[in-house]
C-alpha cells in the first residue's frame, strides 16, 4: 500500500475549503482521493463536536473518477457555538475497513493510512464579531524590564525594599543573592525607572516602535516584581503615579502606545493583601482568617500550608474564581482595571493566562473593550492557543471575546530548531502553515512575535552556543550577528507584531535568568546592529505590506526558508485599502556553504532593500538567487 494511495491535505483547497479556521455557522468542504485499485463500498467523514465530544458521521459522495483516482466530498456546517472540531476518514472496502487521518498530532497538511481511528485534523470555529484592532496589527513592540533600561535623575535608595541591593556601577552583571534553601534573601537593583523611560522616548521610536510592553511596576520586594504587593501603587523607585501618566501622555505624542504586565494569578507574600512579613499596615490573609483578603488564597494547614505558584512561597496563589478578588480587579469602581483605566492604561499582557480562568479572562476583555474598543489583552501562552488546554479544560482563547494575542513561543521554537538543525525548511513550512490553518486570520496577524524576553536566554548568545566550536572566535560573532540578522528580519516582515527586547539592539548578551536581565549598554551599542534594528524598523513602518499583506511561506531547500508578503487590487488581507506592493523574504541557514534559492514568482525586477544596486530578473516565472552562508534578504518587486 502506498502512502499516495488515498490522500487528503488540509492545506489545499482541492482537498478542504476555505483554508484554515472557519466562522460560526459557515460550511467547510472535504475531500478525499482513493486509488480505484480499492473495491470501496463507501466513505465515511468522523467529526468530532470538541466542547460535547460528540460524534458526528457523514457518507461521503462520490464527485470524480479520473486518473485512477476516486474522489470523494461532503461539507458540514459549523456549529453556531464557536469551539474545535476533529474530523478523520474512514473506508470501508468490500473485505476491511481502512483509516485516514493526519500524520502527525502537530501538524497538518497532508495525512496517512491507519488500520485504527487515527489523529484527527482541527477546524477552530470562531465568532466573526470579535476583531482583533487594527493599530495592534500594525504596531511594532519594545519591551522594557524597567529596572534595567535607564535611570533617570538621582536614585534614592530609601525607595528601595529592605531586603534590596542597589548597584553602584551600571554596567555590572546582575546576580542573586540566595540562602541555603535557594532562596532569593536580597534583590539586586540598578535603578531604572520611568523617568528613564521617558528620557528615552525618542530612541525608541527611532527603532519604529508604536508600542512599549512594560514588564511590571507595580510595588513589589523584588526586582522583577512579579511578586505584587500593591496593584494600585507605582512601586516608588520607579517613580510616581504623575509620573506614570506623563509617560503615558509623552509615548502618545510620538504615536506610542504604553502596555503593561498584569500580574493576576497570584501576589507577593510580602504584601498589603496576604502580608506575611507584617510590613504593610492592613490585616493580611496570612495573619487571620478574619482578613478580608483571607478567601482569595487557598490554605491546607492554616497559615504557613498554602497554595503557591510553583510552589514558591514567596507567591501564594489566588483564587480566581472568588467572587471578592473579581470585584477588586474589574468589577468595583476603584479596581484594579478601572482605576488604571482613569489613568489611561488601555493595554496589559496577562502572565500565565493559563493560570486564570476564561471567565475572568473575558470579564477583564469586556472591561477594557467597554471603554475602548482599541484595547488590547495579550495573554502568556507558550504553546498553540487555539488547541491549549489547562486544568483539564480546554482554552476559548482564540474564539471570540477572550484575548487579542498570546506571546507566540512556538514560532520562535521553529526558528530556534531551524538555527539549530534539528528541522529543515519543510517542517518550517508545515508547522508555520499549521498554526495559520489553527488560528482565525485576525489572531494570526496580532501575534506577539518574539526572539528574546524576560524569560528566555537572549537570542544572540542562544545562536553563539550553536555554533561549532571549531570556529575561531571572531568568525563565530560573525556568523552570529549575520544569523540575528536573518532572524530579525524574518520577525520584521512576517505577519503579527514583532516585539524587540531592550538591548538585544545594541548587542546585549545573556543566558538564563537573571543574565537576561542585564542593563542597557547605553554608550557601548554594538552601532552596527543598532543601525540594523533601526533600518527594519523603518521598513515595517514604511511598507504596509510587512505588516497587513498576504502571506505564503516556500521551503526551497533544506538549508532555504522564505516567504511572500503581497497587497494586490488596492486591498490588503483584510480587505483595508492600501497600496500594491509585493516582497519576498530569504534565508540561507547554512553557516558554511552557499546555496541558491528558485522561486516560482511574477516576472519582473526584484530590488533588494539592504542594497538598492542588487536588481534581479524573474524569468518565465522563476526567481533565482544565490545567497551566502547566514544570508538573509528582502525583495521588492519593481515592475
Amino acid at each position: 500500500m502506498k502512502h499516495r494511495d488515498i490522500y487528503h491535505n488540509s492545506f489545499d483547497l482541492t482537498y478542504r475549503e476555505p483554508f484554515g479556521a472557519a466562522p460560526k455557522g459557515s460550511k467547510v468542504s472535504l475531500s478525499i482521493d482513493i486509488h480505484n485499485r480499492f473495491e470501496v463500498s463507501h466513505v465515511i467523514l468522523h467529526y468530532i463536536l470538541d466542547k460535547t465530544d460528540t460524534e458526528k458521521t457523514k457518507k461521503m459522495d462520490l464527485y470524480s473518477e479520473e486518473h485512477q483516482f476516486d474522489s470523494y466530498e461532503t461539507s458540514i456546517t459549523m456549529p453556531d457555538e464557536p469551539q474545535l472540531i476533529w474530523y478523520f476518514f474512514e473506508i470501508i472496502l468490500t473485505d476491511h475497513t481502512l483509516f485516514y487521518g493526519r500524520e502527525n498530532i502537530f501538524e497538518s497538511g497532508e495525512g496517512t493510512i491507519y488500520d485504527h481511528v487515527p489523529p484527527s485534523w482541527q477546524i477552530t470555529v470562531y465568532n466573526p464579531e470579535y476583531e482583533t484592532p487594527d493599530w495592534w496589527k500594525n504596531a511594532t513592540m519594545y519591551q522594557i524590564f524597567p529596572d534595567r533600561f535607564f535611570a533617570g535623575g538621582e536614585i534614592d535608595s530609601k525607595k528601595a525594599p529592605k531586603t534590596s541591593l542597589i548597584h553602584a556601577h551600571w554596567e555590572n552583571d546582575p546576580f542573586y543573592i540566595r540562602n541555603e534553601r535557594g532562596e532569593v534573601v536580597r534583590w539586586d537593583f540598578f535603578g531604572g525607572n520611568l523617568q528613564g523611560i521617558q528620557e528615552k522616548l525618542d530612541y525608541i521610536a527611532s527603532l519604529g516602535v508604536t508600542v512599549i510592553y512594560l514588564n511590571p511596576i507595580f510595588e513589589a520586594e523584588s526586582n522583577h516584581r512579579y511578586d505584587t504587593g500593591d496593584y494600585h501603587k507605582i512601586d516608588r523607585l520607579l517613580g510616581t503615579k504623575e509620573e506614570f501618566e506623563q509617560l503615558i501622555k509623552e509615548a502618545a505624542d510620538r504615536g506610542i502606545e504604553i502596555m503593561l504586565d498584569g500580574v493576576f494569578s497570584h501576589t507577593g507574600s510580602n504584601s498589603i493583601y496576604f502580608n506575611r512579613e507584617n510590613q504593610y499596615d492592613s490585616l493580611g490573609a496570612y495573619q487571620s482568617k478574619e482578613s478580608p483578603y483571607y478567601t482569595w488564597y487557598t490554605f491546607h494547614h492554616y497559615p504557613d500550608d498554602y497554595d503557591a505558584w510553583w510552589g514558591v512561597g514567596t507567591l501564594p496563589t489566588l483564587n480566581k474564581e472568588n467572587e471578592d478578588y473579581q470585584s477588586f480587579l474589574v468589577d468595583d469602581e476603584n479596581s484594579v482595571i478601572q482605576s488604571w483605566q482613569r489613568s489611561g492604561v488601555k493595554h496589559w499582557r496577562l502572565d500565565v493566562a493559563d493560570e486564570l480562568t476564561d471567565d475572568l479572562i473575558k470579564k477583564l476583555y469586556q472591561q477594557l473593550k467597554k471603554e475602548d474598543k482599541s484595547s488590547v489583552l495579550l495573554g502568556e501562552v507558550w504553546e498553540d492557543a487555539s488547541n491549549k488546554s489547562s486544568y483539564g479544560n480546554r482554552r476559548d482563547y482564540f474564539l471570540g471575546g477572550v484575548l487579542d494575542s498570546v506571546m507566540n513561543y512556538p514560532l520562535r521554537r521553529i526558528m530556534l530548531d531551524f538555527m539549530k538543525g534539528d528541522v529543515d525548511a519543510f517542517f518550517v513550512n508545515r508547522r508555520l502553515t499549521t498554526l495559520n490553518e489553527h488560528y482565525p486570520q485576525q489572531y494570526f496577524y496580532a501575534l506577539m512575535n518574539m526572539l528574546s524576553s524576560h524569560d528566555v536566554e537572549r537570542i544572540i548568545t542562544m545562536l553563539h552556543d550553536y555554533l561549532p566550536g571549531y570556529m575561531d572566535e571572531e568568525h563565530r560573532v560573525n556568523i552570529n550577528r549575520a544569523q540575528v540578522k536573518g532572524l530579525s528580519l524574518w520577525l520584521y516582515s512576517f505577519p503579527g507584531i514583532p516585539s524587540l527586547y531592550y538591548g538585544d539592539e545594541a548587542g546585549v548578551d545573556g543566558g538564563a535568568d537573571p543574565d537576561n536581565r542585564k542593563p542597557y549598554p547605553w554608550g557601548n551599542e554594538e552601532q552596527d546592529l543598532l543601525k540594523w534594528y533601526k533600518q527594519i524598523g523603518k521598513w515595517r513602518k514604511e511598507h504596509p505590506v510587512l505588516r497587513t499583506g498576504h502571506w505564503k511561506p516556500h521551503d526551497l531547500h533544506e538549508d532555504l526558508f522564505g516567504f511572500e508578503r503581497w497587497i494586490d487590487n488596492g486591498v490588503d488581507a483584510f480587505g483595508h485599502e492600501a497600496h500594491d506592493e509585493h516582497m519576498v523574504y530569504l534565508f540561507n541557514r547554512n553557516i558554511t556553504e552557499k546555496r541558491t534559492a528558485h522561486i516560482p514568482i511574477r516576472k519582473g525586477k526584484w530590488q533588494a532593500l539592504q542594497n538598492k544596486k542588487r536588481i534581479f530578473s524573474s524569468k518565465k516565472g522563476n526567481l533565482s538567487i544565490e545567497l551566502n552562508p547566514s544570508e538573509c534578504i528582502l525583495l521588492r518587486f519593481m515592475q
